[in-house]
């Protein structure tokens, strides 16, 4: 795979979160509108005010499905070092065998602690079916302008979404896998 070809109409974001992962790719850009998209939702600036669990069945835990996970990271700053981005696998969360992302937006004194779920739309699964290698960074630019609700489910959390990312226990965290 080839590096990262900046363009200067790429937005300041699209060209960080490249150069962070190495190259331009379509799940780096859906990671990077997830994580984007719940910082404004969340009101929040992350990083350590936040904590992002990454749900992908175990056969997709690889390439390029896992390049969600430096989209997260590098729009929301989460990560996997901070241990506030955990990778998991669940068949009662991945129903439909594609990542769901829960980021939640920790307790203050004055706000409860807040969460939403992101989950691909059949419309995302399609046009991903489409992309090619030959046009991985045009077609990741394509995504990049997308209203993100066009292509993911949004949904606020509730005690389920929050018992499965460990929550319920005061454990938040627990039994990650990266």
């Amino acid at each position: 795979m080839e590096f990262y070809h900046g363009n200067p109409q790429d937005p300041s974001w699209l060209a960080r979160i490249s150069e962070f992962h190495g190259h331009l790719g379509p799940w780096l850009v859906v990671g990077a509108l997830v994580g984007r998209d719940a910082l404004q939702r969340l009101k929040t600036p992350g990083h350590w005010k936040i904590n992002v669990v990454c749900w992908i069945p175990s056969d997709r835990q690889r390439t390029p499905f896992s390049c969600m996970l430096d989209g997260l990271q590098a729009s929301c700053g989460a990560t996997t070092g901070k241990r506030n981005l955990w990778v998991r696998n669940s068949a009662e969360v991945l129903a439909d065998g594609w990542p769901v992302v829960h980021v939640m937006r920790l307790p203050e004194k004055d706000r409860p602690l807040e969460g939403i779920t992101y989950a691909a739309k059949n419309s995302l699964h399609d046009w991903m079916k489409h992309v090619t290698d030959e046009r991985i960074e045009e077609a990741s630019r394509q995504l990049a302008r997308a209203e993100v609700a066009e292509l993911i489910a949004i949904s606020p959390m509730g005690q389920r979404e929050f018992a499965w990312c460990g929550h319920d226990e005061g454990r938040l965290g627990e039994g990650e896998t990266t």
